[in-house]
């Protein structure tokens, strides 16, 4: 479990990551443009120079920009930042609020709206997610999963705006930097293990049909997220 200085440290890294993706998205910096070194970054945004490495190493990782050693940082294609038609500037604190908001109401719907089809879909995704849990090389493809779970699960509510919505909130395109997130925040086989059984209460509420349930699951599951990435530190899960 990450302690509470850890956690504030990870935060403010992805602030840093999440301002200069905004930035880039804008204009303001364009495919080619070299960055700003890390001392001006952390000057700019009050972090401290391990801080702003940790920036524009996320950034790096999720291919939004390339280090050319000996010449500087620049700006990669802007098609690999971000999907069209998301600004990228919702809060991180936001996104997960929204989730918390509105994914249980879609699960409760989902109750006596799936079909046989869409579970057997997401079933076949947690079966896949169990047989990663031990496997260290397989968090990228273990997260994907995750959020293709919530993706897809979102179609069962019925109602295609709601459905629209989610989706939108967990796109990868969208949001590069969740997948970040929860890749560092599912470090051991027991993290992970928790995710898949959470996603496994979700389910197991919608295909016995009880959408009460179904929507405290899924509230649990996203209030955990809620705390480990703005509270306490720990596990984030997605």
């Amino acid at each position: 479990m990450q302690t509470s200085d850890e956690s504030g440290r990870q935060r403010r890294y992805l602030n840093v990551a999440q301002e200069l993706l905004i930035a880039i998205n804008k204009g303001e910096y364009v495919p080619g443009d070299r960055l700003p070194a890390h001392t001006e970054i952390a000057a700019k945004f009050q972090v401290s120079r391990p801080t702003a490495r940790e920036a524009f190493l996320a950034l790096e990782l999720i291919g939004a920009i390339e280090v050319r050693h000996g010449d500087g940082t620049f700006v990669r294609s802007v098609a690999r930042v971000g999907g069209d038609g998301n600004p990228l500037d919702v809060p991180p604190r936001e996104l997960i609020e929204t989730r918390m908001a509105i994914e249980p109401v879609a699960v409760n719907l989902a109750a006596s709206r799936a079909t046989p089809e869409q579970l057997a879909t997401l079933e076949g995704y947690l079966d896949r997610q169990s047989e990663l849990v031990e496997d260290p090389n397989g968090i990228a493809e273990f997260v994907a999963l995750g959020l293709q779970f919530h993706s897809d699960l979102a179609p069962g509510c019925g109602n295609s705006l709601l459905a629209g919505v989610i989706k939108q909130l967990v796109n990868i395109e969208f949001h590069p930097l969740w997948v970040l997130v929860n890749q560092q925040g599912l470090p051991d086989p027991a993290s992970r293990q928790l995710q898949v059984d959470e996603h496994r209460a979700v389910l197991k509420a919608v295909r016995d049909g009880d959408g009460v349930s179904a929507a405290d699951a899924m509230r649990a599951h996203l209030g955990h997220l809620d705390r480990a990435m703005f509270l306490n530190g720990g596990p984030a899960r997605g």
